[in-house]
């Protein structure tokens, strides 16, 4: 059993909370807007939880100035006795934007009940090399993170997308997220129309809702997949600093290959919607040659045990790899893809083989179904658009009784209502 001072991999907490009188308690939560002063409150986001594994998550959060950050957790609420923080090359990270921690457990982690952890913000001045000023440390409130099980009976998951920057919208989701109770968030892409300034990236990212206390991923992983917009505008390059690609690959980020009990989960990033060679991009694009590097990912993806032997298995694809007839795939210099031509050309083929049962998609701001057929054998889900009477949840059921497994994926809008369903068995 590790003690208090135990740590994973980081330096004492003592270290970290230099020249710190005393750190605010859990119940005196720091989360709010800043303001001037020399210990003005430093959260400026809900922590949101990322990339889990067997051993460890990471956690971003947006910051109101140069800070440092640790994650203090344990297995109860009132013992949170590892810490992990984040550093690089012995140089612990500081930011005036956004910080992001991965814990990195000894053991694999529980997830028959909750991981509590809390993020602790530190403020940090340099006034010359050997001159560093620290004010208070602060913290968020305590929360009760639960992790999927690789070995779950079921699984929950619920993929939304193209919110866009609509408030309203955000915050009915985050009403019916918090209701379905998934294990795990995806956020099928388009969180913004762009990150052109004076927008505050991690803002929209880690803060959509604009209100500390709508966290839809502080209690449940969530899984980023690319879309269109989130390559747009001059910041968008930040975009990876608040939503952290996964930590195997530095090339392919938004790649991810996971089992969940019966279910397995591969996201892809189908890029922009127009050739690189678009003269809107000035010579900026380079989606192609990174959708070939992501082709080359997937075929040796689904060819792991864990993701070979799912009995169900669902991609995520912002823009959707099937049209209707008579639509636009972005392979050419002519409007815009209504669906990706060039991923369809190097995935599909890839899934069709795997046996793959879904995509779910968003992009055309247009709910639809487009049911499996010989010809197309993966059904494709494609959620709704950034207005309220768009928006839509994807819900993706799957359980697994002995020998028996069942997967329902369904649309539904706002209110409740069904719009598209199917369901398969093994």
């Amino acid at each position: 059993m590790f003690s208090r001072r135990d740590f994973i991999g980081v330096v004492p907490a003592s270290a970290l909370a230099i020249s710190c009188a005393h750190a605010a308690q859990p119940n005196q939560s720091q989360e709010s807007a800043a303001s001037d002063g020399p210990n003005k409150p430093l959260i400026a986001s809900p922590p949101v939880v990322q990339n889990p594994r067997p051993n460890g998550f990471g956690v971003s959060i947006a910051v109101a100035g140069l800070a440092t950050a640790w994650v203090e957790y344990g297995f109860t609420k009132e013992d949170l006795r590892f810490t992990a923080t984040a550093s690089r090359h012995g140089l612990i990270q500081a930011d005036d934007q956004v910080l992001h921690v991965r814990v990195n457990h000894a053991d694999e982690l529980p997830t028959d009940r909750p991981v509590f952890y809390r993020v602790v913000v530190q403020p940090l001045k340099y006034i010359s090399a050997y001159q560093l000023k620290r004010g208070e440390t602060q913290t968020t409130q305590i929360h009760a993170l639960r992790l999927p099980d690789p070995t779950a009976d079921q699984l929950r998951v619920v993929s939304i997308n193209d919110t866009h920057e609509n408030l309203p919208t955000i915050k009915r989701l985050h009403e019916k997220i918090e209701k379905l109770d998934p294990d795990v968030l995806i956020w099928n892409g388009d969180t913004c129309n762009d990150f052109n300034a004076p927008k505050v990236t991690e803002q929209i990212l880690l803060n959509p809702g604009q209100d500390l206390s709508l966290s839809w991923a502080s209690t449940r992983p969530l899984l980023f997949s690319n879309g269109n917009h989130d390559v747009r505008g001059e910041r968008a390059r930040e975009a990876a600093r608040s939503l952290v690609g996964c930590p195997e690959s530095q090339e392919l980020p938004y790649n991810q290959a996971l089992r969940f009990g019966p279910l397995a989960i591969v996201t892809l990033d189908t890029g922009e919607d127009k050739p690189d060679q678009h003269p809107v991009f000035a010579g900026t694009a380079a989606y192609e040659p990174y959708r070939e590097q992501q082709a080359a990912w997937l075929k040796q993806a689904v060819t792991q045990p864990q993701i070979r032997s799912a009995p169900f298995k669902i991609v995520t694809s912002h823009i959707p790899l099937r049209g209707l007839e008579g639509q636009n795939d972005g392979t050419t210099l002519d409007g815009y893809a209504y669906y990706s031509g060039f991923g369809a050309k190097l995935w599909v083929p890839i899934l069709e083989e795997a046996g793959f049962q879904a995509v779910l998609s968003g992009h055309t701001h247009r709910d639809r179904l487009d049911v499996a057929t010989d010809d197309m054998p993966i059904a494709q889900f494609v959620g709704g658009g950034p207005k309220l009477e768009q928006a839509t949840l994807t819900i993706i059921d799957a359980k697994q009784v002995d020998e028996h497994a069942e997967l329902d994926i369904r649309i539904v809008d706002l209110n409740e209502k069904l719009l598209h369903q199917t369901q398969w068995s093994s």
